[in-house]
């Protein structure tokens, strides 16, 4: 009986060290005694760290947003709360699409098949890796939870969150949208009402005597938002393009495409960043239009964004079939 005591505990302690140093290097969901859907929903971190997410962390991911299919996209995360410590972990998962591993990170699927990527240490709080886009066109929406330690090898007393203006919301969507093939998207949304930055995709190339839709994302809910069709995107009248709009309280938001044809909506949709909008569109049964460039951005009244009261997205040229 004696003789088994102390098999038994070093065998616990070499358990609970593995499970500790399982977690530094790296959590997926409902894998190694981690929780099942760790980036949206409770106790995700909790489990062993604080209890409840902490509105001190931010979260940030930084990638295009509206990008070709099969791309190799380049993405960065980051971990970051108010203090001084630089240890830290994530785990980030995605609806379609492959995550690329880094030096300090790592690939797997989680218990439900989901595509995720996480730390492999704990001794940063800033991750460089890429993201390959699915070949379907669509949106794609992304998950993730941050976790900033204090580097004293204890589970508790650490801040985490969940990506999103809030960092106690869980389940907030990052989102990259992935055009038809021949859509070209130039440069990025700019900042709006809680960090979001607008994304526009295109999903169906327009063709002679047919419809297509663009499609908006990541605005305020509840507000009016403006598809814009420009038949240029070097000039607008004898304004060249692209005009960044800081001179006129616009912040860091450009008008890249001529204003020359626009719809309005209602966004749709619910919570910070949730916002949407489609768009139809109709070529008419004129063959002589194919090859026509038509270039499109969104245009949506956003208080928050600026004193100029707009945010604006990525631009897209679409060639007529």
């Amino acid at each position: 009986m004696n003789s088994r005591l102390p098999i038994s505990g070093t065998l616990a302690a070499a358990l609970t060290a593995s499970l500790l140093l399982g977690h530094n290097n790296g959590v997926i969901s409902g894998k190694n005694s981690v929780p099942l859907g760790v980036t949206t929903g409770y106790p995700s971190c909790g489990s062993c760290h604080n209890a409840t997410a902490s509105s001190v962390v931010h979260v940030d991911i930084t990638s295009a947003a509206s990008v070709a299919p099969g791309a190799n996209v380049p993405m960065k995360l980051s971990v970051a709360d108010n203090t001084t410590y630089t240890r830290g972990g994530f785990e980030m998962e995605t609806s379609a699409g492959t995550f690329v591993a880094s030096a300090n990170t790592w690939t797997d699927k989680t218990v439900r098949g989901v595509e995720a990527i996480t730390h492999n240490d704990s001794l940063s709080r800033a991750w460089s890796f890429s993201w390959t886009a699915p070949t379907t066109p669509g949106l794609v929406t992304m998950t993730a939870v941050g976790n900033a330690a204090d580097g004293d090898d204890k589970e508790k007393g650490d801040n985490w969150g969940w990506y999103g203006s809030d960092a106690t919301l869980p389940g907030v969507p990052y989102r990259i949208f992935v055009n038809e093939a021949s859509i070209v998207s130039a440069g990025d949304g700019c900042t709006g009402a809680d960090g979001f930055k607008p994304v526009l995709g295109i999903a169906k190339a327009p063709a002679v005597n047919g419809t297509w839709d663009t499609e908006a994302y990541n605005l305020p809910v509840g507000t009016p938002t403006i598809a814009i069709l420009g038949l240029s995107n070097t000039f607008f009248g004898a304004l060249p393009l692209p005009l960044p709009l800081k001179g006129i309280g616009g912040g860091d938001c450009v008008l890249r495409v001529s204003l020359d044809v626009m719809q309005v909506a209602i966004t749709a949709g619910r919570g910070a960043g949730g916002g949407s909008a489609r768009t139809t569109w109709l070529v008419p049964n004129d063959t002589t239009l194919r090859g026509l460039k038509l270039h499109f951005q969104q245009m949506t009244v956003d208080s928050k964004a600026n004193t100029f009261g707009f945010s604006f997205s990525n631009a897209l040229t679409a060639t007529i079939q």
